[in-house]
This record gives structure tokens, sequence and C-alpha cells, in this order.
């Protein structure tokens, strides 16, 4: 193998670690932790939130919108990751599963994200991740 296609199988782990990352972080309701897994001047996009960019606004907006969501975990596969040097694409799907008060487990939403990265200090870090909600599907209109 050689030295580029070993390193480009070690960026590619890592952005399959970032990207759990994120899942897991967004579940425990780190804010922080999670905020720090974007470039500091990196942006979360998603349907009717829009673009939300930069550490401290990404925690006001976790805090505000899903702190006090039902427990709920983020599912992730389908990881097509493309490291090109210091920049990377990838395209992953994502499932939330909740809990339901009475205790019961519903799928509650599907989607995807396509990801800009970058490589900063030697660290992966969202550029910017774009959520796309496909189900429930929306009426057209």
């Amino acid at each position: 193998m050689s030295a580029s296609a070993d390193t480009s199988n070690q960026d590619a782990e890592a952005i399959r670690c970032l990207l759990s990352d994120y899942g897991r972080l967004l579940d425990a309701r780190d804010w922080e932790g999670w905020a720090a897994l974007f470039a500091p001047d990196g942006a979360w996009v998603g349907g009717p939130y829009g673009e939300v960019a930069g550490h401290a606004a990404l925690i006001a907006f976790g805090r505000r919108e899903f702190s006090d969501a039902p427990p709920c975990v983020h599912m992730l596969s389908n990881m097509a990751i493309r490291p090109a040097g210091e920049r990377a694409t990838a395209w992953s799907r994502w499932l939330v599963i909740e809990q339901a008060p009475d205790g019961t487990l519903r799928t509650i939403q599907a989607g995807s994200y396509a990801d800009r990265l970058v490589k900063l200090a030697g660290q992966w870090r969202f550029a910017r991740r774009e959520a796309t909600l496909d189900l429930p599907a929306m009426p057209a209109g």
C-alpha cells in the first residue's frame, strides 16, 4: 500500500469516528462537545432551522431546540467518505429512534447528511453539515 493510500485510509477512519461522535454527543446532549466537532466557523444547516454557524451559536441552538426533547438515539449508516488532502466530503444516512413517555420506542425521522470537512491541526472537523429530512415525507405543495 502506498503512503498516500495509507493516509487516505487513516483520514477516512478519522472522519468515520467524527461522524459517529456527532451522533453520540448529540444524543448525550453534550452541546459543548458537539459544537467542538465543527470548525470555528463551521455550520449546521437543516430544514426549518436554517443555518447555524460558529461554536457559540451551535451550543445555544442545541440547548434551545433539543435539550428538552425525549430521549433518543441517532443511528448513522451508509457513510461514503472522500478525503482529498486537508479537505473531504462525506454523505451518510441518519435515523432517529425516540423513547415515548410510556417507554415504547418509535422511529420518528430519517434523512441524510451531506458534509464538507476540513482538517485543522491534525483533526477533522465539520466545515458544513447539511441535514436533509427524507421521512416522514412532506406533502408537495
